[in-house]
């Protein structure tokens, strides 16, 4: 809701969504950045495989950015993410940062 408010185009994939339903989408949607969030640290070892298949297919010509109840900057950094956010606010300002990078 904060990204559509700051007059970006979203494609919201619902949760639970597995890596490949991401990179399906990446390759359908051509975006420039990946958004993943998690309320639950049971969800955190699925977005650290995301990020990592992300990575893989894609390199990094996608930035990705993780926030969410449990993450913290530590985790996006283990698990190579572009940015972390605390709160959905911040979030916005992440991401025109990381649109401007990319």
């Amino acid at each position: 809701m904060m990204l559509r408010g700051a007059d970006m185009d979203v494609i919201d994939l619902g949760v639970n969504v597995p890596a490949d339903k991401f990179v399906e989408s990446v390759k359908q949607h051509s975006p420039q950045v990946v958004a993943l969030s998690a309320l639950l640290t049971t969800t955190m070892p699925s977005m650290k495989n995301t990020t990592h298949v992300l990575r893989k297919e894609f390199g990094g010509n996608i930035k990705v950015m993780i926030g969410g109840a449990p993450i913290t900057q530590q985790f996006s950094d283990e698990i190579g993410a572009d940015g972390y956010s605390s709160d959905a606010a911040s979030a916005v300002d992440l991401a025109l940062r990381l649109l401007k990078a990319a």
